[in-house]
């Protein structure tokens, strides 16, 4: 091999080793050198010298080990310790999404721009001193082969500790475990869900955070296991649900039957729409008394649960209010507003006002299945200065249920 491909291998294998470093540092230093927001925001708030040290350590360390090989290995140190740097600086700031946040406008693109060429900085300033300064280390390296042996050592148990890791933070991160709950349970089951919630006035979304709590904990294959036995030994917890009962049952029937027991519940929120905690872990545990399901439990529900931009007074059967904003965002000309209102009313009347004077009242048609919470997404004018929602009932027209009023010149709306 000649010695410029030495070189340049040599650089490759130091890239690599960086970006292995680096990997095994993340859960420390959250998306480490790849997510600029993450980076910039750590190193303001704890330790501008902590985003250094991290960003300037790891890479004088390595393109030591790197100009110390290649010199054994009577090749080009430069050549190495280039190839080294800018591989590295292409899968760290180069990288598409990073380019995307740092030069785009924003409010923050100064301190994206910042980080962005001091990190780039660092690097090279690293390298270029790491080839000033190997020899200075060489007595403190081992010989080259033993060397080579370690780094290639190093590399293997990286990529062991880095597989382990990312599988740890699937497993550990509640949306993906979501995302895998909803996949298991399948379209049908969760139209079932919503469709018993209903018939039996109880809570969908407090009877979608059990199921799904009881489709992490108990996969499918798990639930297979216990069908199985059940033909054996008969009482157990069955279905996607997981309800006792003295014989196997379906995945249908387990959510019927938790309808059932739940029928009427919904859980106690104060008036800014937070759950009652105290009473929510109550209700959840006559189900599974368990302390894990209960806690998973209660994330799953908060996850899932619409941030709400605006809402009405009242309360509706649902647990909700009777209107709920449940997005509001501009695009280009226009205001984009999405809303649901409980089936509690029949109708939904609309004024805007805009910044000239003009007024303007409208219907919204409801078109989704009776008895339930309909959503709609309303696209107005960016001269719309505020608009209102009302409720009515539809045999008697001028009985108003409730209102919802949308101020649209928020000086914290873009």
């Amino acid at each position: 091999m000649t010695p410029l491909l030495v070189s340049i291998a040599i650089g490759t294998l130091g890239s690599i080793l960086l970006h292995l470093t680096f990997r095994m540092l993340k859960s420390d230093w959250p998306t480490s050198y790849s997510d600029m927001k993450t980076v910039v925001d750590s190193a303001s708030q704890r330790n501008a010298w902590l985003y250094v040290a991290m960003r300037f350590v790891p890479v004088y360390v390595v393109s030591v080990l790197v100009a110390s090989m290649t010199n054994s290995a009577e090749a080009n140190p430069f050549i190495a310790l280039t190839v080294c740097a800018v591989l590295h600086i292409c899968r760290t700031n180069l990288r598409p999404s990073v380019l995307r946040r740092v030069f785009r406008s924003s409010r923050n693109r100064p301190r994206y721009l910042a980080a962005f060429f001091s990190s780039i900085t660092f690097i090279v300033l690293a390298t270029f001193l790491a080839s000033k300064t190997w020899s200075y280390w060489e007595s403190l390296l081992p010989e080259p082969d033993q060397l080579v042996q370690a780094i290639w050592t190093s590399l293997f148990v990286g990529l062991v500790v880095v597989l382990v890791r990312s599988i740890g933070t699937f497993e550990n991160n509640l949306d993906a475990q979501i995302k895998r709950a909803l996949d298991d349970l399948g379209k049908s089951l969760q139209k079932k869900i919503r469709e018993e919630a209903l018939a039996n006035k109880v809570s969908a979304d407090f009877i979608e955070a059990i199921v799904l709590t009881e489709c992490i904990q108990r996969p499918k294959w798990v639930r297979r296991a216990e069908y199985i036995k059940g033909r054996f030994i008969a009482p157990g917890s069955y279905g996607v649900a997981q309800v006792s009962s003295s014989s196997p049952i379906s995945d249908e029937m387990s959510i019927e039957l938790i309808c059932k027991k739940y029928a009427g519940y919904y859980p106690v929120q104060n008036e800014y729409g937070s759950y009652n905690q105290t009473l929510l872990r109550v209700a959840l545990e006559s189900h599974n008394p368990d302390p894990i399901f209960v806690d998973q439990a209660k994330e799953i529900l908060e996850a899932r649960r619409s941030d709400i931009v605006e809402s009405s007074s009242i309360w509706a059967e649902d647990g909700r209010k009777l209107i709920e904003v449940t997005h509001l965002r501009r695009e280009g000309q226009e205001w984009v507003i999405v809303l649901t209102h409980s089936p509690d009313i029949d109708g939904l009347c609309m004024t805007t006002f805009a910044r000239d004077g003009g007024e303007e009242e409208s219907c919204i048609d409801r078109d989704i299945q009776e008895g339930t919470r309909s959503q709609n997404e309303i696209r107005l004018s960016i001269q719309v200065r505020k608009v209102e929602f009302k409720g009515v009932d539809t045999k008697n027209s001028t009985q108003e249920l409730d209102s919802l009023t949308l101020d649209l010149e928020d000086p914290h709306i873009d």
